[in-house]
């Protein structure tokens, strides 16, 4: 099953931005499955979420809800006319253009209409269906009750593991099970062909560094503000969503440089996409095994840009992680965004200027006003564990001894 990312952006009537700040927030963080708009309807939602990202003087304020989900994204939208109609009329009636008196046609135009293409998307359990995920740890927990049972007869691994193996086999949905989704292979041979698309175009990717050193950086105008900077009232509305389950997830928006750094931005991002899509299937990102899901897009014509995540652990320990992994990376993407701690060719400074960095990651943060996990207690890693788990049990028809030793810490 293949999950794709749906995002839609529609902008707030200027006198109604309170009144849907006050409907989202009912819906709960993390959502409940009650109110207004029940995610819990939707059964192809691993994740979503509503937003409102904020007016200034150059933007209007606008609502955008996305969401990871199962299959594509227009029978999202379908699923969504369908199931959650009247949530729908009760949030966007607050926004310009939506029709007076919807109908499943109008409001599905309308959706089709304020879709956004997603640049970059990232999947840390890709194949993996809402179903599956749940199957998959139901299915560990009848092997985990199976050994606390019997784990004393073992007199070794190896012995454990047939006994194990002969308890799977005989479950009851072991048919079922063993036709769920493998897990997923990185594409060798592609990210060889792209490595060495990469060297081709080493020379331009030089030449921009130098051009961009030369002529921009030096101009750019950081906030400058350290996390001890960043206002109490806005850290305490952003960590008053955090930690509440054993995922967190995080919004932000930024302003796009023109020019060559936006340019810099796209080609980033596609690469970022390319080897999400057939490298990094595994779920660890970059050195960063807690992400669910992530995604960058343009809204506002390519004027702003989001960045959306669903993670395990805090937020300080997610950015950290990603600035002791791959804090070069996070320059050349988020370089890109006004306010950035100031890089130096491309890749030097900006996150590495780590309190400077946590307090712009604080700024730009906006509130998610209403979001929502499909499994809200599992971590990444436990996720893709299971679905090893079941695949060497149900699938594999032998083992060597330090894939069993694996397979029983699994467990």
């Amino acid at each position: 099953m293949k999950q794709s990312a749906v995002l839609l952006q529609s902008y707030i009537k200027a006198d109604k931005v309170d009144e849907l700040a006050a409907i989202l927030d009912k819906i709960g963080n993390p959502a409940s499955g009650e109110g207004e708009f029940s995610f819990k309807q939707i059964n192809s939602v691993h994740f979503a979420r509503w937003v409102i990202a904020p007016a200034n003087e150059k933007f209007k304020a606008s609502v955008i809800y996305s969401a990871n989900v199962d299959g594509s994204p227009e029978a999202h939208l379908h699923e969504l006319v369908k199931e959650v109609s009247n949530g729908l009329d009760a949030i966007l009636s607050c926004c310009e253009d939506y029709p007076e008196n919807p109908t499943n046609e109008t409001r599905l135009s309308y959706l089709k209409k304020n879709s956004r293409r997603t640049t970059t998307f990232y999947v840390g359990a890709p194949g993996r269906s809402v179903s599956q995920v749940h199957e998959e740890a139901t299915f560990h927990e009848d092997v985990k009750d199976f050994v606390a049972i019997n784990g004393k007869k073992w007199l070794s691994e190896r012995e454990a593991y047939k006994a194990i193996k002969d308890f799977a086999r005989s479950h009851e949905k072991a048919n079922d099970l063993k036709k769920l989704n493998p897990p997923p292979k990185g594409k060798g041979l592609t990210m060889i062909l792209f490595l060495l698309l990469l060297i081709v175009l080493l020379p331009l990717i030089l030449l921009a560094i130098i051009v961009l050193f030369l002529f921009f950086e030096w101009r750019e105008k950081p906030f400058g503000k350290l996390i001890s900077q960043v206002p109490e009232e806005h850290i305490t509305k952003m960590k008053d969503q955090e930690d509440v389950i054993y995922q967190n997830q995080l919004s932000q928006v930024f302003e796009t440089k023109p020019g060559l750094r936006k340019l810099i931005l796209l080609f980033f991002l596609w690469a970022t996409n390319f080897a999400a899509k057939n490298w990094f299937v595994k779920g660890d990102l970059m050195g960063t095994p807690t992400i669910h899901f992530a995604r960058w897009v343009f809204i506002d014509g390519g004027k702003r840009f989001v960045f959306f995540s669903n993670f395990d652990e805090s937020y300080d320990g997610y950015l950290g992680d990603f600035v002791d992994n791959n804090g070069w990376g996070l320059n050349a993407i988020y370089g890109a965004a006004k306010g950035y701690p100031r890089t130096y060719f491309l890749f030097g400074g900006g996150s590495y200027h780590l309190s400077e960095f946590l307090g712009w990651g604080r700024i730009t943060q906006v509130k998610s006003n209403a979001w929502y996990s499909a499994y809200p207690w599992y971590g990444q890693q436990q996720i893709v564990n299971k679905t090893e788990l079941r695949h060497n049990l149900l699938v594999r028809d032998s083992l060597s001894d330090k894939e069993i030793s694996e397979l029983l810490k699994r467990i």
